[in-house]
């Protein structure tokens, strides 16, 4: 039995697996080299795992463990038939649906011309869909299954699902059948709560505030980031975010770094700047690339300590099947680890030179010199980036209305608590210390020998 690989509408290979596991793409007789897929460069292509281009498309953890035993999957490639949120234009097929599969011409359009429309980023913060009814079941906003270990990160923590939401009747739906232009990621209802005597399970409330808020800052800091917002729903907050794979209908493909350099998503933390730079610079021009260089630093200053080789993409500069071109994808998936306990302290999810935290300029100007930023440029960014974090952060939490301000964190056994704003103010005055400390002193050294 194989699996139909499908590309915009159009017929591009197919995927099969033998019983011992070892797993096999061919190509269509009608796709010619120009065509091929990151990673997949010959005409018959063997591998003993899920090639990355396929792999990091599946959600992970807890999520792919529940499609897995909700269908009874064997063989690993079945996974692929039950994705209801891929993102980019690849579908999948077993070949008894794919007979039934009628394809229609699809658009050309390029990228960054219809950007704006995508994005649809210029919301008024905070965005809380108040008057918005949530239309979906429990059992598919809490599943069974959901409340795994305690958590490294937050990557991959985070169960999302395909939603509809309809402007006109201010509803927000689930149809599992259709394709739509929107995420939802639900707050997981064991992870959201104060357990102090269930030990394994972490404690990480608000997670979907966290990210509204951080996605909000990165767009007014000039990263592009699509429209999203936060909902109401019992004791904590859904969010929502707006696909920016899909126009009109259409789709379109990107890329996760990790993808780019062929490793699957167990790797996802372990990638090297290095790689992560050589990656990248085949495609991105010097503006493309001082932009992801601020976003490091943004990122750095943020505590975004779980930014890895998976939560930065490349997208294609149009949908056409021949297209190679590649530019910054929006920034997703942005929030702080810095009001938690129960995640690594690290600064950022990457290493920058030997470090995930107490990353200081010198580090930051090592990589400003092997990704062909001048150091005076670099400086200027990180004293930027720093000084307007410093001046503008909490405004942000002023704007919160009351009753997210208030919501509670609790701090022990005790249920001893400080508010959110509290919370938030305590993680403003430690990040201000780390930048004063840390990324506005005068130091100006780079070793050259330290690029490895």
């Amino acid at each position: 039995m194989k699996i139909i690989v499908i590309k915009n509408s159009i017929l591009i290979g197919t995927l099969s697996e033998d019983k011992k596991g070892n797993i096999t793409f061919d190509y269509a007789e009608t796709i010619n080299p120009s065509q091929y897929l990151i990673g997949l460069k010959d005409k018959t292509n063997k591998s003993q795992t899920l090639f990355p281009v396929f792999e990091n498309l599946l959600p992970e953890n807890e999520q792919l463990n529940n499609i897995r035993y909700r269908h009874n999957i064997k063989r690993t490639i079945d996974l692929l038939l039950y994705l209801d949120n891929i993102h980019g234009s690849l579908e999948f097929y077993s070949e008894n649906d794919f007979k039934n599969i009628q394809y229609k011409t699809t658009e050309i359009f390029v990228y960054t011309e219809v950007k704006s429309d995508i994005l649809q980023s210029d919301y008024i913060f905070p965005n809380i869909l108040n008057d918005y009814q949530l239309n979906i079941p429990d059992e598919k906003l809490y599943p069974a299954g959901m409340s795994g270990s305690k958590l490294i990160g937050l990557s991959g923590f985070q169960y999302k699902f395909s939603i509809h939401k309809n402007d006109t009747l201010k509803e927000i739906t689930f149809d599992g059948e259709e394709d739509s232009e929107y995420i939802m990621k639900p707050y997981n209802i064991h992870y959201s709560k104060h357990t102090p005597t269930i030990k394994e399970n972490a404690y990480i409330p608000y997670l979907l505030i966290n990210e509204h808020i951080f996605m909000t800052l990165a767009r007014d800091f000039g990263f592009d980031v699509p429209y999203n917002a936060i909902i109401k729903h019992k004791d904590d907050y859904h969010y929502i975010i707006k696909r920016y794979d899909r126009f009109n209908g259409l789709k379109i493909d990107h890329h996760e770094i990790l993808t780019l350099i062929g490793k699957p998503s167990s790797e996802k933390y372990e990638v090297s700047l290095k790689n992560i730079v050589s990656a990248v610079s085949e495609y991105l021009n010097d503006e493309e690339m001082l932009q992801l260089y601020r976003f490091i630093i943004f990122s750095i200053v943020i505590s975004h300590g779980d930014l890895h080789a998976k939560n930065i993409s490349l997208i294609y500069q149009s949908n056409s099947i021949d297209e190679k071109s590649m530019t910054l994808a929006p920034q997703y998936d942005i929030s702080t680890i810095g009001i938690y306990k129960d995640t690594d302290d690290n600064d950022i999810g990457m290493v920058v030179e030997n470090k995930k935290k107490n990353i200081g300029i010198n580090n930051l100007l090592w990589l400003s010199e092997n990704m062909g930023i001048s150091s005076d440029r670099a400086l200027n960014e990180i004293e930027k980036i720093s000084s307007k974090f410093i001046s503008e952060f909490k405004n942000y939490i002023a704007l919160l209305p009351q009753g997210i301000r208030v919501l509670p964190i609790y701090k022990d056994r005790y249920k001893h608590f400080d508010t959110l704003e509290i919370v938030f103010t305590k993680f403003y005055d430690k990040r201000c210390g780390y930048i004063k400390k840390y990324l506005l002193k005068n130091v100006v050294t780079v070793d050259d020998n330290l690029w490895e």
